[in-house]
């Protein structure tokens, strides 16, 4: 299993900075925000203004915001990955932190803090991570110098209606060192806890 944290992440937030403001059908989520429903899985966005749907297809979903800065950005993320036969708990725990390890490229990010421990979901057996890196080659629109932190808190599941099939959601944020957001845990976890399973 390869969830592609890191990869994943980085091209999301790289969606929201640079093509958010050029491709006018980005839409942006309606406040209260509703339950948003995928194939297989659902989940409910925080309620904060701002919030840009970046991507929708039937199985991933990616939300975009901008942060106090241009280079700044939040998002929430969710998609499907295969996952491999696993016998125990401790196994997919290693198996998605080792899978996270081997996404980050260590030529471009510093791992500062890496966790997982086991958790679930509607009785669902799945991991919670929380990852944060120093991203020293971060694309900017401003062109500032300088390396950025990326903090990610991240939920893979085992879909109970498929075993082979897990729902990885996550959420994470990039900022400057010294900018990061003290609400970050409590808003990652009301949206990674709003995960609801529905039929594949």
């Amino acid at each position: 299993m390869k969830p592609g944290l890191i990869s994943t992440i980085v091209f999301c937030l790289l969606s929201i900075t640079a093509c958010a403001p050029v491709h006018p059908k980005i839409q942006e989520l309606q406040l209260p925000p509703e339950r948003i429903v995928q194939e297989g899985y659902s989940l409910v966005p925080l309620n904060e203004p701002g919030w840009l749907i970046a991507e929708k297809n039937q199985y991933s979903l990616v939300l975009g915001k901008k942060g106090m800065n241009p280079d700044e950005t939040i998002a929430i993320q969710a998609m499907f990955v295969r996952l491999a036969e696993f016998k125990t708990t401790e196994d997919f725990v290693y198996m998605v932190k080792d899978g996270q390890a081997k996404d980050t490229d260590p030529q471009r990010f510093i791992v500062k803090k890496h966790e997982a421990v086991a958790s679930s979901i509607e009785g669902s057996s799945c991991v919670k991570s929380y990852l944060v890196t120093e991203d020293k080659a971060a694309v900017k629109r401003s062109g500032k110098a300088g390396n950025m932190v990326l903090e990610a808190l991240t939920l893979t599941c085992r879909h109970p209606k498929n075993i082979s099939v897990g729902v990885n959601v996550s959420y994470s944020h990039r900022y400057y060192p010294g900018q990061g957001d003290s609400a970050f845990i409590e808003k990652a976890t009301r949206v990674l806890e709003s995960l609801k399973f529905n039929d594949l």
